[in-house]
């Protein structure tokens, strides 16, 4: 009697330890699937927050800088005319800061973060299931700090992309930042359609800041 109440006990044991292997693995692999951390290089720097150099008044150099930045903001100018009708793919709105700007297309000669709002490559179009849409502009005070208000946006804030007659409705997820040296890790869901945008942090040279959105619907418009 005794031994076979010692048998079940054995069996009842390696069953409990068989089911928590079986538990522990299934937890563990969905897991993984929900956190995985994928690393995109993105090589660009971005200097909306640099502050102008302080020259001497009544010096040469202070008339030269003067003459070229009017030059510069001449050239601004020519260059924004041509910018007006230029080929979007797309627009991004975000209603809690009041941005709507059109967005270039990967191959124009127009995307530039001096220019426009760049899309990064490797960057994927918003129809394209679990990819990733990398977005990038200045902040600072300039005509072309498109996110220079992106510093007010938290997690669970929205932000859409208007995209082949849809309107596709992303919700902020993360919220980090990253040191400026021509690499920026993207933590993302691989299981998800995700939204990057990215821009100096804001009082700090030294740093990007990268906001995380993963797409929770779309609409036709």
């Amino acid at each position: 009697m005794d031994k076979k109440i010692k048998k079940n006990r054995i069996l009842i044991i390696a069953m409990f330890f068989i089911s928590l292997s079986g538990i522990i693995l299934l937890s563990y692999n969905y897991i993984s699937s929900k956190i995985r951390l994928t690393f995109e290089t993105v090589n660009l720097e971005i200097h909306g927050n640099e502050q102008p150099k302080k020259v001497d008044k009544n010096s040469k150099e202070e008339q030269q800088i003067i003459q070229k930045e009017e030059e510069k903001k001449e050239e601004k100018k020519e260059e924004t005319s041509t910018y007006i009708n230029q080929d979007y793919f797309g627009y991004l709105e975000i209603p809690k800061i009041n941005l709507t700007q059109g967005l270039v297309k990967l191959d124009s000669k127009n995307n530039n973060v001096d220019k426009n709002i760049q899309t990064i490559y490797p960057s994927d179009y918003p129809d394209i299931e679990k990819g990733n849409l990398i977005l990038a502009a200045h902040s600072g005070s300039s005509s072309i700090a498109y996110f220079k208000h992106l510093y007010k946006l938290k997690k669970n804030d929205t932000v859409n992309i208007f995209y082949n007659n849809e309107k596709y409705i992303y919700n902020i997820v993360n919220i980090y930042t990253t040191p400026k040296n021509g690499r920026i890790p993207i933590y993302r869901d691989n299981n998800k359609t995700i939204l990057t945008l990215i821009t100096c942090t804001k009082n700090d040279n030294t740093t990007q800041t990268v906001y995380i959105s993963e797409l929770i619907r779309k609409e036709g418009v």
